[in-house]
């Protein structure tokens, strides 16, 4: 068999593949395809990850703020999550969980401006500072939001439980992250010490 026969088999084969590709994701799940016209694509992994991707990176890099800008920096991530989900009714609940997250974070970000503090940029975005005092206050209020949609994912239907786990799993993190970064830094340290030790390499 000639190299261009076997050239054109490859190309016939995954020109076939690619609207079951498209269609279904993995899972199947039927409908058009990922952001198909605002009409329902299904669970797919590739979106799923996506999201749980976001979560995580934005995460980290707010990490990278100081303290007081961290917040709006949070509040921005769960606003582009959320977004990754647009226009798909599969995973609609995923999504109002999100949400609420950010509408919490914007509430409370909205309330506790620091008008002392302007704005500081990170990659392209800007994020606004809430006071020094009110940063415990805000803390407890994104960590109890991410703590109900946690909650809301992992009481998702059984043919979500999967794809909502995951998420969960990353908003979980989120809350974790959230709690360590309002420790000193001699805490913080101390924490991840005893982490190391309690948990076998």
């Amino acid at each position: 068999m000639s190299r261009k026969t076997i050239q054109a088999g490859v190309l016939t084969l995954i020109l076939a593949a690619a609207p079951a590709h498209a269609r279904g994701g993995e899972g199947g799940g039927g409908g058009g395809g990922e952001g198909g016209g605002g009409q329902s694509s299904g669970l797919s992994s590739r979106t799923t990850r996506a999201v749980v991707t976001t979560l995580t990176r934005g995460f980290d890099r707010c990490g990278e703020l100081p303290q007081v800008y961290k917040f709006d920096c949070y509040r921005h991530t769960y606003k582009l999550a959320a977004q990754k989900l647009d226009s798909n009714q599969s995973y609609a609940e995923a999504a109002k969980a999100l949400v609420q997250v950010e509408e919490t974070l914007t509430q409370a970000v909205k309330q506790n401006l620091d008008p002392a503090q302007a704005p500081v940029r990170k990659g392209l975005n800007y994020y606004r500072a809430v006071k020094p005092a009110a940063v415990p206050q805000v803390k407890r209020q994104a960590e109890r939001a991410m703590q109900q949609a946690e909650t809301v994912l992992l009481r998702s239907p059984a043919d979500k439980q999967v794809h909502y786990a995951r998420i969960a799993e990353a908003v979980n993190s989120n809350k974790v992250l959230l709690r360590s970064a309002m420790l000193p830094g001699a805490a913080v340290r101390l924490a991840w010490h005893l982490l190391k030790k309690a948990v076998p390499a």
